[in-house]
């Protein structure tokens, strides 16, 4: 089997792109530094510029990575054949396993969300826009099959999203060393979190008979 490499401008733009995920994940945007980025990254400052044009060029790409890709995979889910309940189960999954794969993104969002979205653009906006559609016509759709109750999708969406996002930001707490008390609890496995997040949508939207 041949093993092809990434060209050198590919491998640069990656590595550029895990440094400052990691950047403005631990500092933010504003205290974020490009000489921090190129320096963990391996390269000249001016790569930075070269493939992503700006800072804020650079911030929007790592936020957008995360967006692309759950947007993607919801959008399938919605869709796809299958009932409501069980789109519910797999939009939820798909948010933990994506969330999962960027350590870097619930930190940032999370901020993001704290500052008004000051850095988020309209492009940017609309792909955001998309992972909520996606699971507000898979909660639709249950309520058509007489599963869910008439529950508003978007208070629906934004009670379920930020519990993800403080689950992966407290895991970060939860394994340092010198906490204690609530944030000393031993970080919780994924499956039991998605099981739970699972069985807590699905109660939270069950319609009663």
């Amino acid at each position: 089997m041949v093993i092809r490499k990434r060209p050198r401008g590919a491998r640069s733009q990656a590595a550029i792109f895990r440094a400052a995920a990691h950047e403005f994940a631990q500092r933010g945007y504003d205290a974020a530094g490009v000489d921090r980025i190129a320096a963990r990254a391996h390269v000249n400052k001016a790569m930075i510029y070269y493939h992503f044009g700006s800072k804020q060029g650079l911030y929007v790409e790592v936020l957008r990575d995360m967006f692309r890709a759950v947007g993607t995979r919801t959008r399938a889910i919605a869709d796809g054949p299958g009932v409501g309940e069980d789109k519910l189960d797999a939009w939820i999954l798909t948010m933990v396993e994506e969330a999962a794969g960027r350590p870097w993104f619930p930190p940032i969002m999370l901020r993001e969300l704290a500052s008004g979205a000051a850095h988020i653009d309209r492009e940017t906006f609309g792909m955001m826009n998309a992972v909520y559609a996606a699971v507000r016509d898979v909660i639709v759709q249950g309520q058509g099959e007489g599963t869910f109750r008439a529950a508003d999708p978007l208070l629906t969406y934004l009670t379920v999203l930020p519990a993800i996002l403080i689950f992966f930001a407290r895991q970060r707490v939860a394994q340092r060393k010198n906490v204690q008390g609530l944030a000393a609890a031993a970080p919780r496995h994924l499956d039991e979190f998605v099981r739970h997040m699972q069985e807590s949508a699905r109660a939270m939207l069950w319609r009663q008979t």
